[in-house]
């Protein structure tokens, strides 16, 4: 895991699990608090001086508006985003960042097998409502740690208790799948075929036409013609058909994002 995710990013997800388990903690101690808050206002308003009944008001006021707020706080993630954890700009880690959110969102649905190694051996399927703390806040820790203190710190229930184990089978993140891996593709007919597989799957999407302008570039940079020419040269040609140069320059880098965030909508385990 350390080859994919350094250490100190695996340190840094640790340490705000820990830091969102005390946060949890102290917001659910003062949800409890404000219950006793509200319950001794209830036992001075219902008293008969006027001075009692005026400050249970206050009281009541106080502990509900403590108990709202504490209640809309422990709902806010406070898993750090990959933008957060990235202390200087990387784009392989934070390409890896992605595919790890790509494969938990897998596993969540269903998508991916996921089953426990009970103590005795035994392996047991994950029920559907246990898959759910891989989408909750820290969820990723199911997959970057094996340490189940840590597992704690997720705010879902159930969580897991036993080790966890995953078949991937052969599948991709849409993270780790770019313009760049088509223009890197080799073989000309498995070319062919992933062209072929992406404009199957959003042929009849009105929404994807960015998408579809995306690959017939791709297409065109890889016309036969037109290898062994420089990319600045390649640029120069098809500019000619009126092609935005900027356009073929964030393809080319494999960043366009009208193309990598339609991908990531795709079954990337059936792609070529």
């Amino acid at each position: 895991m350390t080859a994919i995710i350094p250490t100190s990013v695996l340190g840094a997800m640790a340490s705000a699990a820990k830091h969102g388990r005390k946060r949890r903690n102290g917001l659910h101690l003062a949800q409890l608090a404000s219950v006793v808050v509200v319950l001794l206002a209830v036992v001075l308003i219902a008293a008969q001086d006027r001075i009692a009944h005026g400050g249970g008001l206050v009281l009541l006021f106080a502990g509900g508006c403590t108990f709202i707020w504490a209640r809309k706080r422990a709902k806010v993630r406070d898993e750090p985003e990959i933008d957060e954890i990235l202390t200087e700009p990387d784009e392989t880690l934070a390409r890896n960042l992605r595919a790890l959110d790509d494969f938990r969102k897998q596993i969540a649905s269903g998508d991916i097998p996921c089953v426990e190694r009970l103590p005795d051996g035994n392996l047991k399927p994950v029920t559907k409502s246990t898959l759910r703390a891989f989408l909750a806040d820290h969820g990723t820790l199911l997959i970057v740690s094996r340490d189940q203190n840590l597992w704690q710190c997720i705010p879902h229930r159930p969580i897991p208790m036993s080790e966890l184990l995953v078949k991937l089978g052969g599948r991709v993140a849409p993270a780790l799948v770019t313009s760049r891996t088509l223009l890197d593709t080799a073989d000309r007919d498995l070319f062919d075929r992933r062209i072929k597989w992406l404009l199957a799957h959003s042929e009849a999407d009105p929404r994807a036409n960015s998408f579809r302008e995306a690959i017939q570039i791709i297409i065109a940079l890889r016309r036969p013609e037109l290898d062994g020419l420089t990319f600045e040269r390649k640029k120069e040609i098809l500019g000619k058909e009126r092609i935005s140069d900027s356009r073929m320059e964030k393809i080319h880098a494999g960043v366009y994002p009208a193309f990598n965030n339609y991908l990531r909508q795709f079954p990337m385990h059936e792609f070529p």
